[in-house]
């Protein structure tokens, strides 16, 4: 990731952010970005036509669906973002704000597919960096993990109230130094 790219990230998650009305200290839709932007957000279940397309919908959301999580897709000039309905709502989420980080960066345009992990194929580490810091700025601002990592608030209640897994804020909330910074703090204060 670039020099500066992090407070980059920032500025521009909370500029996103107010475009949509939402502080950093609330929940963020990212299909209200993706709306916001004109980008059309499809499930693996609107393409899937015929009946060979709905053995692959079923491989790829109930027998294997850790292996396809999302795509940008190019049509034209227009861009759309098929993303894997098999998954959960708070994956599907992570993936979403992720794929729309890409958009929102610019990021050279090859077919990006989201697969397990963090990882996209045909991707660059470096745009995958700066997509994952993006999305996650987007998801849960460093400001907002931060306070709550202050009150203690633990990652499952971070979840819910950012409508994220667990995981994603887990790593936000480890990501951002946030529990660090708190831990640091009290013990200053307890002095």
């Amino acid at each position: 990731m670039r020099r500066g790219f992090k407070a980059e990230a920032k500025r521009l998650a909370l500029e996103v952010r107010e475009e949509l009305g939402v502080t950093a200290h609330e929940a963020m839709d990212p299909y209200a970005l993706a709306e916001l932007y004109g980008i059309d957000v499809f499930t693996l279940h609107d393409v899937a036509e015929t009946h060979s397309e709905a053995a692959a919908l079923r491989h790829f959301t109930e027998v294997r669906p850790d292996v396809f999580s999302a795509a940008v897709l190019c049509l034209g000039r227009r861009r759309v973002i098929v993303e894997n309905s098999g998954h959960e709502r708070p994956r599907r989420a992570s993936t979403l704000a992720h794929e729309m980080s890409h958009i929102l960066l610019e990021h050279e345009f090859t077919t990006l597919l989201r697969t397990s992990g963090r990882e996209c194929r045909n991707s660059d580490h470096n745009q995958e960096s700066e997509a994952a810091e993006l999305s996650g700025e987007l998801l849960l601002p460093s400001d907002a993990a931060r306070r709550l990592a202050y009150n203690g608030v633990p990652d499952e209640s971070v979840a819910a109230r950012f409508g994220i897994s667990t995981e994603f804020a887990r790593w936000r909330m480890n990501a951002t130094g946030a529990r660090l910074i708190a831990q640091r703090a009290k013990a200053r204060n307890s002095h």
